[in-house]
């Protein structure tokens, strides 16, 4: 009788492992067709609109990988605006973006939503890669206050008009400084 219990027991046992590989299956199947390559020449050519002037890559997770692919190419040469929102982005990203040949067309750039942090936002402030830029958007990115300032001793930007730093760290201090020093600018969003 011990052997039969037994026997019933294992049975059940296999029977609810195998059923949990089966639940689990789609699971990893769906994983791996997450991280499959991104085809990044095909991907930045379909995003390309307005006969090369616009370049949206929002949301398409491109991460740093993705963009030292988009600046080792020629995408970018007549390009005014390049929205880079939700791409997961870090100060590696930035840097790379931030010691490219300088853009001259370029009036818009858009790094909302991603997690460039201090590192990333002072690369940026600090480069001299875009000498037409009116637009700047870097909500979001997991800036804190030296990051935020670096603007305030920038002159790479003479054309700015608007910089958008809403959703960040800054500390009220931080807040004022900014207001104080970028005040000539027609739009600074800081909430």
């Amino acid at each position: 009788m011990m052997m039969r219990i037994n026997f019933f027991f294992h049975k059940n046992i296999t029977i609810v492992f195998i059923g949990f590989l089966f639940v689990l299956l789609p699971v990893f199947s769906f994983s791996v067709e997450l991280k499959s390559p991104i085809d990044y020449d095909l991907l930045f050519k379909e995003s390309l609109k307005r006969n090369g002037k616009i370049l949206n890559l929002s949301g398409k997770k491109i991460g740093d990988q993705g963009v030292k692919h988009l600046v080792s190419r020629s995408y970018l040469a007549g390009v005014e605006k390049i929205d880079l929102r939700y791409n997961e982005i870090t100060s590696v990203g930035a840097e790379l973006l931030s010691v490219i040949t300088p853009l001259s067309q370029l009036k818009s750039l858009i790094l909302r939503h991603n997690i460039l942090g201090d590192a990333g936002t002072m690369a940026l402030a600090k480069s001299v890669s875009f000498p037409s830029l009116e637009e700047m958007q870097l909500g979001w990115t997991e800036t804190r206050d030296a990051g935020a300032l670096a603007f305030v001793s920038s002159g790479g930007f003479k054309k700015l008009k608007k910089l958008d730093l809403r959703g960040n760290f800054l500390t009220n201090k931080t807040k004022e400084e900014l207001r104080k020093s970028l005040g000539h600018l027609k739009i600074l969003k800081l909430f």
